[in-house]
């Protein structure tokens, strides 16, 4: 069987990179916000996996 496996270094990489191309123009404020922004996408996609967890285990 094959292993997965996750090359993190690679990926933080990326991310930093991409980060970068799209925020090397913007204001401190619009960087402030664009992870404020993100961070909040993140939490409220956590929150409904977490909600659809409980729905799966619950038999709903």
């Amino acid at each position: 069987m094959d292993e997965l496996r996750i090359d993190a270094v690679a990926m933080v990489r990326a991310i930093r990179d991409a980060h970068y191309e799209m925020l090397k123009d913007a204001t401190q404020e619009e960087r402030i916000r664009f992870f404020h922004e993100e961070s909040a996408k993140f939490r409220a996609e956590m929150a409904e996996r977490r909600l659809a967890g409980r729905h799966a285990r619950d038999g709903n």
